[in-house]
């Protein structure tokens, strides 16, 4: 049995840990939903009469929901597929437009000085898978 590099799988892993237990901590730090979490977060933020030109509450709810989802679904890619594979690196894709969008959403409706810690471990996370898998992939490539 070879040894593999476990250092981008690990990263991997831990994206996605970060991707969901950003989900666990407040997203904005001060103001309206700051101690809310979810859709109830979204409507507080929304309620105060702050939006974005094509970005109901409900899409941006929804698009919050995906962050913690798309760190699951890291977890799965990276045990039925491994870290390497396109599986693996499509989700860390998704992540980092998705967690993207919700960090420049939420900047905007809460202003960046009042978010939280949820939306930049998010990125981190989606950032760490997205850098895991092509690290894994590029080792795959020359070995060892």
């Amino acid at each position: 049995m070879s040894e593999r590099p476990r250092g981008p799988e690990l990263l991997c892993i831990g994206g996605g840990a970060a991707l969901l237990a950003s989900s666990f901590v407040h997203w904005v730090r001060r103001g309206p939903g700051s101690r809310l979490r979810g859709h109830d977060l979204v409507d507080a933020i929304v309620d105060v009469g702050r939006s974005i030109p094509g970005l109901s509450g409900a899409r941006l709810s929804a698009l919050w929901y995906l962050v913690p989802a798309l760190g699951a679904l890291t977890w799965v890619a990276v045990g039925l597929t491994g870290a390497a594979s396109g599986w693996t690196r499509g989700v860390g894709i998704a992540a980092v437009v998705v967690s993207g969008l919700v960090f420049v959403a939420f900047a905007r409706l809460a202003g960046l000085r009042d978010l939280g810690l949820g939306a930049p471990l998010a990125v981190a996370g989606a950032c760490a898978v997205l850098a895991g898998s092509i690290m894994s992939a590029r080792m795959h490539q020359t070995g060892p």
